[in-house]
Order: C-alpha cells, then structure tokens, then sequence
C-alpha cells in the first residue's frame, strides 16, 4: 500500500506483491531514500584550525579534550612551550555550611574547580617559526617547530574514551635534547585568588612518587577530602619520544591517584595503531550524527568547530559544561553558572541529534536532586528545588535566592535570583521531547518540575486585582521587580509544562492533588508587564539603558510561550527586539546570539546573520571567548552554533519549519538529521534560494505540521504515511515507528536525495594564528 497526496486530495495506488517484490513500484519511497555521500575528511580538514606561529596565550592555542580532561598548548617564553593540564571533575569540597559571602556571594570559593599542573617542553636553542593544525576530523594537533638549528615535529591527542592525552616529540639538530617534564601547581582556587581570599587552611603541595616501571605521579590530597593524580609515562625511542598523561579526580575516596596510574599503564601496553584508531573511530562516528553547511566559508567553519569543542567539553551522562570547560584558566568564573551560561552552552545538543552532548544536564540535576533541595532556606527544604547563580559541578550546592525578603547576609539581587533551575529543566524537557523519552520524563523532568514550582508557591500573593503576583525578585543582569518577568516567564512555562506533563501521564487530581493548584496558577498568574517599548523588565520597571542579557525576553527564546503566530504578538516580540538593542554600545557576545535567535523566531535571517556577523570581533582566534577584561568563558562560541541551527530549522509548537530565516547571502544550504521535537529526523536542501527537497523520518512516530518552504509541493511516503495540505505551505503529516515522507517542489520531477557539499562563497576562516603582515 502506497499513500500520496496532492493539496487536500488523497489518493490510494494499490499494488500487486510481485511488483512490490521487483522493487518498481512508482512513488515507493525506500527506507534508505536518502544518502550520505559528504566526504568528511576532507569537508572537515576544509574546516581544520591552522598556526603559521606557536600561539602565545590561551586565546590562540590549540585545545583537545574528552569531557573530562583537557589541555590546550602554546608558547611561554623563547624556549619553552606547554601543555596545560586539565580535569573538569577537579574540584574542591569544603563545606556548604562554611561558605563565606564576603566575595560577591561566591559559594564556589570553597567547592570551585582548581589548578593541577601543566607540561613543559624547553629546547636548547630559541624557537623561530612555527606552523600547527588541529585535525578537527581525527581530533588530534600536530605542528613543527624551528630554530636556528634544528627542527622538533609533536604531535597531540586526548583520547576519546580512554582518560589518557598522548604526545609524541621528535627533535633534530640544535633542538635535541629537549624533554618533557610536568610542573605540578598547587591546587587553588582561581576565583580566591583574583579576590585575595585564600581558602584556609590551604590544600597540601602535591607529592611526586615514580614508581619502577618509569610511572610518575602527582598527588593533591585536598584538605576537605578526595584526591586529584597526575601519572605520566615517558618512552624513549632514539629521537622520538612519546608520553602518556592521566589526570584525575576522586571524592570522597582518595583513589584517584591510582586510577590515573592504571589508566596510564594501560595506554602505554596497548597496541599504538588499534589505540588510535579506537580514538578516532569515536569522533569519525560523533561528526555522522548531523551534517550542516550553509555555503558560507566563515560560519561553516565556525559551526563544525563549535561541534568539536561540545565533544571536547562534556560527554553522555558526563559533566556539566561549566564556564571554562576541561581547560581551566586564571578566573573569576571557575564553576558553573546557572542564570545563563550552562544553558546557553547545551542549548543546541538537540537539534544537532547530539544527545549525549545534552545528557549531562539530566544525570547531574538527578543524581544531586538532595542538593537542590539544600540549596533554598529550611522552611522550603520539604518540598522546593532550587539553583543559586552558581554551584560546584560536582554537587550543585550553592545558596538560591529568595523572593521578597532575599537571604541575608547575600548581595541583595544575587540573593532574590531565583528562577536559574527552572531554565535548565528546559534543557532537560528538549532532551524527553526530542527524543520522546518517557523514562526520563518520569524519572527526572517531571519530579524535578514538581519541587521547582512549588518554591515559587510559596511566595505567590493574590491582590486585589484577581491576580497571583510575585513579590521581588531579580532579573539577571539589570535589577530587581516585582512580578519580575524573569521569573514570571520561566513559572508560566513550567507550571504549563507539569499540566501537559499530567495530561501525558494520564495523572488525575487524585494521582496529583497539586494539578488543581497548577490550573489556577495558569488562570491567574499576573500577565507580564509590556509598555510601548515591549516587555518590561517587571511591574513598574521598564528597560531604559543597556541590558546585556535577554532576561525579560525568555517566553520569546528559548521557551517558545511567547510566539509570533498573531500579529499582535509579532509586533510584541519585534518592538521588544528593537529596544532591546536600541541603546547602543558593546554588549556581550551571548546578546547578539540571542538576537540573532529572536529574529531567526521572526523568520528574519538577515537580520539574524546581521547579528551573527555582530559576534566575529568577540571570537578569539581559535574561537574562545572572553569577558570583563579577558577572563575565558564558553557558552557564548557555543550559542553561535546553535543560532545557525535555529535559522535553518525550527521546532516548537508541533510543527517542523524548514529554513524559517535563511539570510538572501545562503543561497545555497543543506543540512541532514537534524533532530525536531517528537523525535523526527530531518533532512533539506536548498539551491539557489528555494527548497529543492525535504526528508522528514518518524524515529517514534506520531502526527506533525510540516512547512518546508514550499507553497506547492509534491510528496511520497512510505507505508502508512498520510499527508494533508493544511493551509498554503502548511502540511499535516502522519507517520508511523520508522515512516518517512520527502517533499519536492511541484514543478520538478522526484529528486535524488543526496547530501553533498554546497558551493562556498565569502572570505575563507581565519581561525588560529594569521600572520601580522596580512592580519585583519
């Protein structure tokens, strides 16, 4: 049985077995209707970062990672280069109840991330060129390195699945000689240091033992408990030498310092080929999972980098990708914070069908879900969850704030911050809808949800207007309201989402006596303030100046309770845009992807490549990012790539919209599983402007609007699918576990599907080190 459709008219073609079985049936769509056929070594290394000098400073460096560990390299005086040593799960854990709030409410000052150590090289001779390249498609750096005299050729990688980095020198001439050692560092806390708040009594120097077979390590035993190793091995074979390196991290057992030294053993004894090729299958098989190109030289290379920063940062059930990720630098910001940056830096695992780079957001907020509860004042503790603006990645404790009243002796905005737990369970609602995952939905989204919303419960006053009103709260980055719309937004959409949660569950008021309480939080809950110039930061405080963050724009992106269906709210949400950037001056980075991403919403993507283009100067030369002076933070590169996402795919509201906000420069663009929300798989091409095809597969199945860009289109399907024209360029499209539909345009014969490259246009990348003479 074969079902297709064109506009409202449905037609039924029967046909005989014996065809079926041939395989000549017209309009069959096959199961493996579309092909790869990229060529991804050589797309990628198309996209690699290349040095034509030995970087100077974090900014330029190459970096590797796992996930876990990291490093990243570059030059520190005329001899000497290094290799920074990193471990996300390296943290300190003195006590919550000894928090301090005299440095700007820091809880992360007693349980942040701290300093391990870092490699050194130093030659004999001055180095006087150089040129590198990180090998996006291996995951591996390699470089050469000159002096006077001599030529030195290394190579690094941390391995994808084991916890070991590998890194192989070779010298010649004036550079024999030249060995590595490791310089351990004492494990402080960066944000007490640039504060002058050393932690007391500070954490013991690391001992260093070597063991017969060659086997080094590095021990900080930390004054509160757990243990941070560093092993290394060096083999050497006449001028080449190769060395393996372990970093890791224990609490409250104090084992880590074995595990780094069998983890080393192991890498050293395997098979060196079969080693490698294990650790590149890993991030050949990574790449697969999604392909985008947009044509445009720049934001190509940019996308896929991003790409391969996420899967250097964080891994399925892993870490919480914190402000500095695996490669820990001098900092204020050694932690995760929540009012923006940890959701900001998973927020485009979904669409890329990259679950496991979201993951780590569920399996931490579950597995600490006693923290949360710690984290609000003891008379909620019974049945609130909340996240203060930053926590441990280890334990996510750190004080929430409080509306009304705040929490002395806090800083009286950080402490009435209260609605950054709610924005990461948005994180783990993309992951159940995108991949219609009920276990985790049951298990984590929905319990979590409940004790969110019950902390604004009890602090939710009806006036005499009818309303429920939320008395003072902060919106991050500005100031602090009543009926803050920070707040007001992230409530309205979780207490919505717990109802259609109950409905999804088939819960009743007797299941869940809350659900009674929920639908009158939804009939009464004060609307959100606007004025002429949009939305309000709160009731009687409006935006009149500079406002970095998009705090009081949340219902618009990335919460989608705020949409332009209606021409009222599109001028809502345009006005709001508008003022939104009307003040001038530099802003942050993160503000133009969020414009970008508002005005992708608007399906303006010229707009939305304007504000794009806006985030170049902010980008570092191998694509890091820094704030207030030029400490490093993460999320803002990774935003870049998920803004990229949303204007050539859209998810929200049951309908899948193909190329919302294309800008007129990508006039040619293709992308390939991507993922939309019911876990559908999509795949598109567009040439010269116009859709040429659409493939949409059902992983689970169900019943979706399509609008791919075409006003009249034809379609095939595969057994079982239906296909009915809603409005102009509107389809409704039901699909069964597996089905699949392509949609062309109505002019055209049936396409091939095949994913290829696009042609480039615009100016070729300059990611990594550009010589001065030709330097922007």
């Amino acid at each position: 049985m074969q079902l297709k459709t064109r506009h409202s008219c449905w037609i039924v073609i029967q046909t005989v077995l014996c065809v079926l079985a041939a395989g000549k049936v017209d309009n069959v769509l096959a199961a493996d209707s579309v092909t790869d056929a990229v060529d991804w070594p050589a797309m990628l290394a198309h996209h690699d970062l290349r040095w034509n000098r030995l970087p100077q400073t974090w900014k330029e460096a190459p970096f590797l990672g796992n996930g876990e560990q990291g490093t990243m390299m570059y030059q520190i005086d005329e001899k000497t280069i290094r290799w920074d040593v990193g471990n996300s799960a390296a943290h300190d854990h003195r006590p919550f109840e000894q928090d301090d709030f005299n440095e700007k409410n820091a809880p992360v000052l007693n349980r942040g991330r701290h300093f391990i150590g870092h490699l050194r090289v130093i030659f004999p001779e001055a180095l006087v060129a150089s040129d590198s390249r990180l090998k996006l498609w291996d995951a591996e750096a390699v470089g050469t390195i000159h002096s006077a005299n001599g030529v030195a050729r290394w190579t690094t990688l941390v391995h994808a699945s084991e916890p070991v980095m590998r890194l192989e020198l070779s010298t010649e001439g004036g550079l024999d000689g030249a060995r590595f050692s490791y310089v351990p560092e004492r494990a402080t806390n960066p944000r007490a240091i640039r504060a002058k708040t050393p932690r007391e009594p500070a954490n013991p120097p690391p001992v260093i033992n070597q063991f017969a077979d060659g086997v080094h390590v590095a021990v900080h035993n930390l004054h509160a408990g757990g243990q941070t190793a560093v092993a290394w091995l060096t083999v050497k074979s006449g001028q080449q030498q190769t060395l393996w390196l372990s970093v890791k991290h224990s609490y409250p057992e104090s084992d880590a310092s074995s595990q780094a030294v069998s983890a080393v053993r192991k890498a050293a004894a395997a098979d060196s080929t079969q080693w490698i090729t294990q650790h590149r299958d890993w991030w050949h098989d990574y790449y697969r999972q999604s392909f985008v190109a947009t044509g445009d030289r720049f934001w190509d290379a940019f996308y896929w980098i991003q790409q391969y920063k996420l899967a250097s940062a964080t891994r399925d059930k892993g870490w919480i990708i914190d402000n500095q990720g695996p490669w820990l630098q001098p900092t204020a910001w050694n932690a995760i914070w929540w009012n923006l940056n940890a959701q900001l830096s998973h927020s485009g695992f979904a669409t890329a069908n990259r679950r496991e780079m979201g993951s780590a957001m569920s399996h931490r907020l579950y597995l600490c879900r006693d923290n949360l509860a710690k984290n609000v004042a003891v008379p909620y503790q019974a049945d609130s969850y909340a996240l203060g603006r930053n926590t441990s990645g280890w334990d996510l404790l750190g004080h929430a704030g409080q509306p009304g009243t705040g929490r002395p002796p806090m800083d009286a905005s950080i402490s009435r911050e209260c609605g950054n737990l709610l924005w990461a369970l948005h994180n783990v609602d993309l992951e159940c809808r995108y991949w219609q995952d009920t276990s985790l939905r049951d298990r984590v989204l929905y319990p979590l949800l409940v004790r969110a919303v019950n902390y604004y419960r009890h602090f939710l006053k009806e006036e005499a207007d009818g309303y429920l009103h939320l008395p003072e709260t902060y919106s991050p980055e500005y100031r602090r309201a009543d009926d803050c719309t920070y707040d007001l937004d992230l409530l309205r959409w979780g207490n919505a989402r717990l109802l259609s949660l109950a409905a999804e569950m088939a819960k009743t008021e007797t299941d869940e006596p809350l659900i009674a309480t929920w639908r009158e939080i939804e009939a009464k809950l004060v609307p959100t303030h606007v004025n002429e110039t949009g939305r309000m930061i709160g009731r009687g405080v409006a935006l009149t100046g500079r406002h970095r963050h998009f705090s009081h724009l949340l219902a618009i992106y990335p919460l989608h309770t705020l949409t332009p269906d209606t021409d009222t709210d599109r001028e809502l949400i345009k006005t709001s845009l508008d003022h939104w950037h009307s003040f001038g001056g530099a802003m942050a980075g993160y503000s133009l992807t969020g414009g970008a991403c508002l005005s992708a919403i608007l399906g303006d993507g010229d707009r939305a490549l304007d504000f794009l283009n806006g985030l170049k100067p902010f980008l570092h030369a191998n694509t890091f990012y820094s704030e207030a002076g030029g400490l490093p933070v993460i999320e803002t590169p990774l935003h870049g790539a998920t803004t990229i996402q949303e204007m050539l795919l859209q998810s929200w509201g049951g309908r899948l919209r193909i190329f919302p906000a294309v800008p007129q420069k990508w006039s040619d663009v293709q992308f390939h599983r991507l993922r939309g929300e019911g876990a559908y798989l999509v795949s598109a091409r567009r040439e010269r402007g116009a859709t040429k095809w659409l493939h949409v597969t059902a992983e689970v199945g169900g019943s979706v609007e399509v609008q791919p860009r075409l006003t009249d289109a034809q379609w095939v399907g595969s057994e079982g699918v239906k296909v009915q024209l809603l409005e102009p360029g509107i389809y409704q499209v039901d699909m069964p576990k597996d089905g699949h539909v392509l949609f062309w345009p109505s002019d055209n014969r049936q396409p091939e599907v095949k994913v290829t490259s696009v042609p480039r246009h615009g100016k070729e990348h300059r990611f990594g080190i550009i010589d001065e003479a030709v330097k922007d």
